[in-house]
């Protein structure tokens, strides 16, 4: 059985104000942030990684690198960094809440056509890249246990397309340096979640 760890990064300052924190707001981890990922090392032992993955944006690579401490090589891959907001990224989501209230979801999340009114990147490509990485993830690994670092709508977006969700919006954000598990069979190739946004202090089950 393969076990894919899902890892959000810790929090940054987009976070903490509740601005959107796409692949344009390229920021590091703020101070809250880093205590976030210190706790989850506690509990989540990167040592019983056969292979860690993450995002090449400044705060992944912080969470990858507070994670291992330099005892698993990270291996960087742009497919997995965050969905793009165009000139929506790091704006207030209250102000942008007030003007288009039509692209809001009822959990505050953009929906599938906020692309009418701005010049991000869809939740279609978004999809796209990720299902390309999932499906050569569970093709070159079997029966290893592999932890992803990367983002919350990006994470939300593999969580949904994984799992066959037929729309985003069924999935809630996980919190910052919080941990999903899904498992997959290595034969039938079928995904199971196991838990979702689990954070420290937590038993995390690691196989």
């Amino acid at each position: 059985m393969l076990n894919v760890y899902i890892v959000r990064h810790g929090q940054t300052d987009t976070n903490k104000t509740a601005s959107f924190n796409g692949s344009g707001t390229n920021l590091p981890l703020n101070d809250t942030g880093v205590k976030q990922v210190e706790a989850l090392r506690d509990s989540f032992d990167i040592r019983k990684m056969d292979y860690v993955y993450a995002s090449p944006l400044i705060r992944a690579q912080q969470t990858a690198e507070i994670l291992t401490k330099g005892q698993r090589e990270i291996i960087y891959d742009d497919r997995l960094i965050e969905l793009n907001y165009g000139n929506w990224d790091g704006k207030s989501s209250a102000e942008l809440h007030a003007l288009y209230p039509q692209v809001f979801d009822d959990l505050g999340y953009f929906t599938e056509n906020y692309v009418d009114y701005c010049t991000g990147e869809s939740y279609q490509h978004l999809a796209a890249r990720l299902t390309d990485f999932w499906q050569e993830l569970v093709d070159k690994h079997i029966d290893e246990s592999i932890a992803l670092i990367f983002h919350g709508t990006a994470s939300r977006s593999l969580v949904q397309n994984v799992l066959q969700s037929p729309e985003i919006s069924k999935i809630g954000e996980m919190q910052n340096a919080g941990v999903t598990n899904i498992s997959v069979d290595d034969n039938s190739k079928k995904s199971f979640l196991r838990y979702y946004n689990r954070v420290a202090p937590c038993d995390f089950f690691i196989q």
